[in-house]
């Protein structure tokens, strides 16, 4: 081959990999914009996955970003990590944890394990018990001891939606919109100074609807125990390009320990956590 045809294809690939990636990015842009339509309007839209659109797991979270900034999100103050609860993968389609950001605006504080909270900006919401982790220190690497890291643990409930009808979606179509985030309530903290990976691990909850019993969960069934599963959020942080990392003072809400339950006006949710986490907390939806 002459060196000039040579030179010309290798010219053509160079063209042909640059469009391919400005088209990718543009659809990005369009698949993003929808979501925040979606999001911002309280609207249901149709999965991209049963449009035949398949994203990797990257273009997924550079989905997730843009529609950080397109609904010009508060400061992160943390993550939200789901579908961490193996036991409920099946019924939802799904085969690994995602993660998504809490902002300042989307996190609130009760010292009296209580709350109410407005469903309307939401289109499908469910209501999870979680432990609730706050980091006093970066932590360096996925294997040490992440207790020495940990400021205070807390019961809390996130109340995660679906902009995607009767929650039917594929994994990539749930990080796109921001890992189904709406809302997290953050129960009374307990300051840490000891090793509580066990502790958490044995930690239960008994959740009720009113005064109707729902389902017990264990912290063992959030990717075998909370603390493990920020050991897996901040190792795969690292393995996604352009995600914002761990840092001192991040609160990270780390997944159901039963399944997600849906919730409607006019009803109060209670969970009571047994173990370690000695308290109820307790939300009101108007």
């Amino acid at each position: 081959m002459a060196v000039l045809d040579y030179l010309n294809i290798k010219a053509d690939v160079k063209l042909v990999l640059r469009d391919n990636l400005v088209e990718l990015f543009m659809d990005k842009i369009i698949i993003a914009d929808e979501i925040s339509k979606a999001i911002s309007q309280t609207q249901q839209i149709v999965p991209f996955s049963k449009r035949g659109i398949l994203l990797s797991l990257q273009d997924a979270y550079d989905v997730a970003s843009l529609v950080k900034e397109n609904l010009d999100s508060p400061p992160e103050v943390g993550k939200k990590i789901g579908f961490t609860n193996r036991n409920i993968w099946d019924v939802y389609n799904v085969n690994a944890p995602i993660w998504g950001p809490i902002t300042s605006k989307s996190v609130s504080f009760t010292e009296t394990n209580f709350q109410k909270i407005d469903l309307s900006r939401f289109c499908e919401p469910r209501i999870e018990p979680e432990v609730v982790i706050c980091l006093k220190e970066k932590p360096h690497h996925s294997d040490e001891n992440l207790n020495i890291f940990i400021d205070w643990i807390a019961p809390g409930f996130e109340i995660v939606d679906s902009i995607y009808p009767n929650w039917a979606f594929a994994l990539p179509d749930t990080i796109a919109t921001g890992g189904l985030h709406g809302c997290l309530v953050v129960g009374k903290k307990l300051i840490i100074n000891n090793d509580v990976e066990r502790d958490l691990v044995d930690l239960k909850v008994r959740l009720f609807k009113g005064a109707s019993f729902e389902e017990e969960g264990t912290g063992a069934n959030v990717l075998d125990g909370p603390v493990s599963a920020i050991r897996y959020l901040h190792k795969s942080l690292a393995d996604i390009k352009n995600q914002v990392l761990l840092s001192s003072g991040n609160i990270i809400t780390t997944g159901t320990m039963t399944d997600a339950k849906p919730v409607f006006p006019g009803e109060k949710w209670t969970g009571r956590f047994e173990g370690i986490i000695e308290s109820e907390l307790s939300v009101e939806f108007l």
